[in-house]
Order: C-alpha cells, then sequence, then structure tokens
C-alpha cells in the first residue's frame, strides 16, 4: 500500500506554480476589473492544481469576492479552459459547483471568472468527517447532471477512454524500471483495461478529473467540485469511482475505500468486472504518465502520479488477487 505521510510531497495547495496577481498584464487587470465593476484591492494567488495558469480569489473595492482562472490564449491549455467555461456555463443551479459569471479574450488572455467559494480541500483520511459531504456532493452530481446539459460532448468511451491505455502502451515499449509485479501480469492488465470503456456511455455529464483537490469544503458543511476542464458525456459511476485511489493515497485500504461508496445508486449497480477493469486502466495510466518529462512549471505532477499509480496498483491488486 502507498506511503499515506510523506513530508517530500507538497500539500493541495501548493503544487503549481502560478503567476501572482501584479505579474499579470497591466491591460489584463484593468479589463478584468473593469468586468468585475470595482478595483482589486486584495489578490491572493491559489497554487493547487497542476496547470501553470492563473488562479486567484480577488477581493474587490466594495469587498466582494470574486475566483478568477487565466491563461494565455494561445498556450496549449488554453483550449481546455474553453472547454471549462462551456461546461460551468451550463450546469444547473443545483450542482455542487460555483457559479460562473462571465468569461471572454482580452490582452492574448482566456478568462474565467466564477462565484468565490470560501472553502478548503476535503481530508480523506480514515475517520474524516468530510468523506460523506463529499460522496453526497457526487452522488448529487450523478442526479443534477443528468441528462447531460451541455450538447455535443464526446461520449467517454472515445474521450476518457483514449487516455487510459497505459498498460498496451507499456507492454509495446517496456521501461527497465518497470516493477515485477507489473511486469508479470502486463499482458493481462492490458487485456484487462480494455474491458470497461463499453459501459462507459451514458447519458450524464461527467466532470473526469475527481480527485481532492478538485473539491472544496465550506464552514457550512459543503462540498463543492471545480475546474470543469475534462467533462465528457457518459455513466455517472465515473466520478464517483474516481474517488477510490485518492482514498487509498489518503490511508484507506482499497476495501475500506470502496465501502464509502456503498449507498450511493451509481456506484452500486456497476458490474464488478467494470470497477476491476476500471482500476487497472488508471493504474496504467499513471504508471506510464509518471514517468514522462514534467510540464513547464507543474514540478509535482509525475510525484503525484508516482502515489496514483501505486494507489491504483494497489486497487488492482485487491480486485484481481493477483
Amino acid at each position: 500500500m502507498p506511503e499515506t505521510d510523506d513530508s517530500s510531497h507538497p500539500p493541495l495547495g501548493a503544487t503549481a506554480i502560478r503567476p501572482a496577481w501584479v505579474e499579470l498584464p497591466e491591460g489584463l487587470r484593468e479589463f478584468i476589473a473593469g468586468r468585475l465593476g470595482a478595483d482589486v484591492v486584495a489578490a491572493e494567488v491559489q497554487g493547487g492544481g497542476f496547470t501553470p495558469g492563473v488562479a486567484a480569489r480577488l477581493r474587490l473595492a466594495g469587498g466582494e469576492r470574486v475566483f478568477v482562472k487565466a491563461i494565455p490564449d494561445d498556450h496549449v491549455l488554453a483550449a481546455k479552459y474553453r472547454t471549462e467555461a462551456l461546461a460551468a456555463a451550463r450546469l444547473p443551479r443545483a450542482a455542487p459547483a460555483p457559479r460562473l459569471r462571465w468569461h471572454d479574450t482580452a490582452a492574448g488572455w482566456f478568462v474565467l471568472a466564477f462565484d468565490d467559494i470560501h472553502g478548503r480541500h476535503p481530508r480523506l483520511s480514515p475517520g474524516s468527517p468530510d468523506i460523506p459531504l463529499v460522496t453526497a456532493a457526487l452522488a448529487i452530481m450523478g442526479e443534477t447532471l443528468t441528462p447531460c446539459p451541455l450538447d455535443g460532448l464526446p461520449q467517454a468511451s472515445a474521450g476518457r477512454a483514449r487516455m487510459l491505455r497505459g498498460w498496451r502502451e507499456l507492454a509495446g515499449a517496456t521501461p527497465p524500471d518497470l516493477g515485477e509485479w507489473e511486469r508479470h501480469h502486463l499482458p493481462a492488465l492490458a487485456d484487462l483495461e480494455e474491458l470497461w470503456p463499453a459501459h462507459a456511455d451514458g447519458d450524464t455529464l461527467v466532470h473526469g478529473d475527481i480527485r481532492p483537490d478538485n473539491l472544496l469544503i465550506t464552514h457550512h458543511g459543503t462540498a463543492y467540485v471545480v475546474d470543469w476542464a475534462q467533462p465528457c458525456q457518459g455513466a455517472a459511476w465515473q466520478d464517483v469511482t474516481d474517488l477510490i485511489p485518492h482514498m487509498i493515497m489518503a490511508g484507506h485500504t482499497p476495501g475500506a475505500a470502496e465501502k464509502t461508496l456503498v449507498g450511493i445508486p451509481t456506484w452500486d449497480l456497476v458490474p464488478a468486472h467494470v470497477i476491476t477493469s476500471y482500476a487497472a486502466s488508471f493504474a496504467g495510466y499513471w504508471t506510464r504518465s509518471s514517468r514522462l518529462p514534467a510540464p513547464p512549471a507543474v514540478p509535482h505532477l509525475r510525484a503525484y502520479q508516482r502515489r496514483a499509480a501505486a494507489a491504483a496498483i494497489a486497487w488492482t491488486k485487491y480486485r484481481t488477487g493477483w
């Protein structure tokens, strides 16, 4: 099982290197203030996540707070920000997500402004009171985002599944440092990861990137889901199941992590072999991705993926008995 108390990796709020508000082009800052209708008197950079764009909580002259994200319009990830704008704009009020106020392009940057959620990332360690808050929010997502409110999204089998073929790719070019268990079961893992996409499609808006740094807990005890940059249309069980590797990283055994989802209809109805395939698929994705060079200004991504791979491998071992 992966280590859960590793002081060598940064906390969730310090995984990205982001520009400060004052480092942004003056024209961009003036544009944002103009759209918000008040001067920005304070800006708190948010260091979580694994992208290098701007993420800041702004306090305006009248005391109001707004959360702003921005990235250069020609950046390779700008398309993700535009996708997030499309998805966030169509989220129903009942969805556990902050409201998108507006999005626009100015001074060569793409900008999104959201209602600010004053919260913290959830603690997922065993016994944490945050866990039922998070699982309740994920259950609400399955209800409020069905049918899918956004047209034109790819089905999960065509969108997400293309990313999740790590074992097959590793089988074609096996790295010398691949673990003994992984090497021994590589052909079977490559076959196993291909089963779940047949059960992935559906009529729900799937967030596609559920992890603790994309969740916020308010002091009122409400969980919110943020960062809708990787949505697809599919079966709702995927967002719920995505939580399990992060529960394992937080100290749960795989079996205990799965028990936290019992009672959520979208989890309870999924065939066992689909979950096993999904676990193996994430293990392969993270095992392969963790070996890639670190992207610019995101120095902690590969270390996170190594920890996630270890958690997903533990989950896969639990489910397969291998």
